[in-house]
């Protein structure tokens, strides 16, 4: 059964990916929210409604992360490794959990991640100042101020201990599990069906930023999967984009463990303040982007060299400059 559906095109392995995913998050998400509300003795219907929680109540922080624990089993590691399994006949490979060609490429994807910091933060206050039709805008709003008490809920407690179960359960749970899911699987299927690396990169990003439904987020987090699927590929080794993932998350949840201020929605940034910043943030991610592309020995037939029919579909990677 292993590699079962190795020869099927790109294409249907992705919807196959989307499906079991959608199919794994209904049906592992929802046993494992009964089982979380008969420990927490919070009802299904309070846990499912983020507007009737309360926010005063201290084992509040503790089925938030238990609701992140269930995600990242369904939604993350069981679709991961199924598809892996079905679409391959070797799983830790397929899903580039190697050593990257370079060891420095650990210490350059932090680095990248953390350089990109400014250039972030600004296209985050460029995102917050697109204007939507009121009623679109209003709901576009409230979604987002949902999200964010649930953030604040775990992260405005300051003790050493929810510092490091912040850490594991927000950083160490989306690193892992995000890689895993959008550029282990989804990455590399795009790229096979674009036979285009820059643009199945850009597509798995695009849909990493969708998949949080936050849309003045969206921007921001639409670079940052692009930096963490070039990271990734230039690298060849996922546990490259993990620890970038990880560390970049890390060091935001430390910075507002420190400084509870960051937590607050309603301060805005001055754009002009954050231009030059910014620009020399983006400066020196393109340097280190350049470098793990001048030094990258991977190439598209060794990633894709155990897929049935690669070498009917040559790529010149000249052509592309990648």
């Amino acid at each position: 059964m292993k590699g079962l559906l190795k020869a099927k095109s790109a294409g249907t392995q992705f919807v196959l990916l989307i499906s079991i995913a959608l199919a794994s998050f209904f049906i592992i998400g929802l046993l494992g929210t009964v089982l979380l509300s008969k420990i927490s003795g919070m009802s299904l219907e309070t846990m499912s409604d983020s507007s009737k929680w309360d926010y005063t109540d201290g084992k509040l922080a503790t089925v938030i992360r238990g609701m992140q624990i269930i995600q990242f089993i369904s939604l993350f590691l069981i679709p991961t490794f199924i598809c892996a399994w079905l679409f391959s006949t070797d799983s830790k490979k397929y899903l580039g959990l190697k050593r990257p060609s370079h060891i420095t490429y650990f210490l350059v994807g932090v680095g990248v991640m953390l350089l990109a910091i400014p250039a972030v933060n600004f296209l985050g206050e460029l995102n917050r100042h697109v204007q939507f039709p009121a009623g679109l805008e209003k709901w576009l709003k409230e979604q987002e101020a949902d999200a964010a008490k649930t953030i604040k809920a775990l992260l405005s407690k300051h003790t050493i201990k929810d510092l490091l179960l912040n850490i594991i359960c927000i950083a160490g749970l989306a690193a892992v599990g995000e890689e895993l899911l959008f550029r282990g699987i989804a990455q590399r299927l795009l790229i096979k069906m674009f036979k285009n690396p820059w643009v199945g990169i850009i597509v798995a990003a695009f849909l990493f930023s969708a998949m949080h439904l936050q849309f003045y987020g969206f921007l921001p987090r639409f670079v940052l999967g692009i930096l963490l699927g070039v990271i990734y590929w230039y690298s060849g080794s996922l546990w490259t984009a993990i620890l970038a993932h990880f560390v970049y998350d890390a060091v935001l949840i430390v910075a507002a463990y420190f400084n509870p201020e960051l937590l607050n929605e309603e301060k805005t940034l001055k754009l002009s303040g954050m231009a030059l910043v910014a620009t020399i943030s983006l400066v020196l991610v393109v340097l280190l982007v350049g470098w793990m592309r001048k030094k990258s020995a991977v190439t598209y037939n060794e990633v894709y060299a155990d897929d049935k029919n690669v070498k009917d579909h040559p790529f010149d990677f000249d052509k592309y400059g990648v």
